[in-house]
C-alpha cells in the first residue's frame, strides 16, 4: 500500500533517475512498477533476509527506501550498509525504532545517514513536532494525535487501510509514554481523550497507542526539558473489539499450537485469513495528523497546535493513509538526494528534516496544514 505512493512520486520528481522496486513477490513488484513508476522503475525479486543479494540489488542507488513490514527494518538497514548507501523506512512501533539506533556507528563509518520513521505517523508529526518547538526556550510536553475516517463501503468484514499486521501489534501490544521525564508502559487503548476535527471526523475519542515518536521524541527534547511525551489514535471501535475478542481466545499469540500433527502459530493464520479477505476497493479516506507543544518563551508558558490533512485520490487510486505515509518518504529520499537533508548515523526525522522545505513540498501534492496557538492553562 504504502510502496506504491512512494513510488508513484519518487517517479514523478524530474531529479529521481532510476528506482528499483523489490519484493518477494516478484509479479507485484512488476504491477507496481508498471502501474506507478513513470517509466523509470525496474522490477527485481528480493528476500530481505538474504542480506548480501538485497545489498548487490541496491548497490549504485543513493539510498534504501525501506516499506517492508516493521520488524525486517535492521535486516534492511544491514543491507544499506552492505551496499554503502542511505537508509529510509516508514517506523518501527517504538522498540524496533530504539534498537535501530544501535547501528549509528556503522553507518557514521560509511559516512551515511538512516532516518527511521519517515512517513506520516511518525515523520510528518515528528517534524511538526520541530517546527513547534524550535520558537520555544523550555519544552513541556510533546503530545501526537492520529484521527482518520473512512467513507468507503467495503465488501469485506474487515477493513483497514494499512499493514493488518501492525493494527494487531499497536492494539495488542502495550503502549509507551514518557511521563514526569520517565518512559512508562499504560494499559491498552487508556487514556480516553475527546477530540474535535472537521468532517467527516468529526468528534472522536483518542487512545494511547504504541508508536514509533515514542523513540525518538523524548530524547531529541530532553535538551529543552521535555516532561511529557504519548501518542493517541481513534480506532475504529469495531475493530478494537474484534481484535480484543481475538486476542482473549489466543488468536494473536505467535506461540505455536499443535494442529493435526504439525505446529502453527496462530497469528500467522489470522493474518494469512484477513490478508486474503483484504478489502479490494481503494478507501475514500481522510488522514488528520495532530502535534501539540507546550512549553516557555520569553519566560511565559506557552502552547501551540499544528494539524496536517489528506485526502485519498483517485487517479491514481491511492488512499490518504498512503499518500500522507508514501509521499513524505519520497519527499524527504529527494530532498536527501540534492543535499537538502544532511548528516551521518542513525537519526531522527525531527533532528536533519527541515520544517518548511517539507512542509512546502507536502503542499505542493495537496496536503493542508494549519497552525494555531492555545491557551496553556488548558491542555
Amino acid at each position: 500500500m504504502m510502496g506504491r505512493a512512494v513510488v508513484y512520486d519518487l517517479g514523478r520528481a524530474r531529479d529521481v533517475k532510476a528506482i528499483a522496486v523489490a519484493d518477494f513477490d516478484r509479479d507485484r513488484a512488476r504491477e507496481v512498477a508498471r502501474a506507478f513508476g513513470h517509466g523509470k522503475t525496474r522490477a527485481h525479486f528480493a528476500d530481505v533476509r538474504d542480506t548480501q543479494h538485497l545489498a548487490k540489488l541496491a548497490h549504485g542507488y543513493d539510498v534504501l527506501l525501506n516499506c517492508t513490514q516493521y520488524n525486517w527494518n535492521l535486516e534492511v538497514m544491514r543491507a544499506a550498509l552492505a551496499a554503502g548507501i542511505n537508509y529510509m523506512d516508514l517506523g518501527g512501533l517504538y522498540h524496533m525504532t530504539r534498537k535501530q539506533f544501535a547501528l549509528d556507528k556503522d553507518f557514521r563509518r560509511i559516512g551515511r545517514i538512516a532516518i527511521p520513521g519517515m512517513g506520516g505517523a511518525p515523520g510528518i508529526t515528528n517534524v511538526m513536532a520541530r517546527a513547534l518547538a524550535d520558537p520555544l526556550e523550555r519544552v513541556h510536553a510533546i503530545r501526537v494525535y492520529n484521527a482518520g475516517a473512512d467513507e468507503q463501503h467495503y465488501d469485506s468484514p474487515i477493513a483497514y487501510t494499512f499493514s493488518i499486521a501492525t493494527i494487531l501489534d499497536e492494539l495488542t501490544m502495550p503502549p509507551i509514554a514518557f511521563e514526569r521525564g520517565r518512559y512508562v508502559e499504560k494499559p491498552m487503548l487508556s487514556d480516553p481523550e475527546a477530540g474535535k476535527f472537521r468532517a467527516p471526523i468529526g468528534s472522536i475519542t483518542l487512545r494511547h497507542s504504541i508508536h514509533s515518536e515514542l523513540g525518538t521524541l523524548a530524547e531529541s527534547f530532553r535538551h529543552k526539558g521535555v516532561k511529557e511525551v504519548f501518542f493517541k489514535i481513534n480506532y475504529d471501535p469495531r475493530l478494537v473489539n474484534l481484535v480484543r475478542d481475538l486476542d482473549q481466545a489466543g488468536f494473536t499469540s505467535r506461540e505455536p499450537v499443535a494442529v493435526n500433527g504439525t505446529r502453527v502459530a496462530p497469528r500467522a493464520v489470522l493474518l494469512s485469513l484477513m490478508q486474503q479477505r483484504a478489502p479490494k476497493k481503494t478507501a475514500r479516506d481522510v488522514e488528520a495528523l495532530r502535534v501539540v507543544v507546550s512549553g516557555r518563551s520569553k519566560n511565559r508558558r506557552v502552547a501551540s497546535a499544528m494539524e496536517m490533512w489528506a485526502d485519498y485520490s483517485t487517479r491514481p487510486p491511492l488512499s490518504a493513509v498512503a499518500r500522507d505515509t508514501g509521499f513524505p518518504a519520497a519527499i524527504a529520499a529527494a530532498m536527501l538526494v540534492r543535499g537538502e537533508i544532511r548528516g551521518t548515523g542513525v537519526q531522527a526525522p525531527e533532528n536533519v528534516v527541515p520544517p518548511q522545505p517539507f512542509f512546502t513540498e507536502l503542499k505542493k501534492r495537496g496536503f493542508t496544514f494549519r497552525c494555531w496557538k492555545l491557551d496553556p492553562k488548558q491542555i
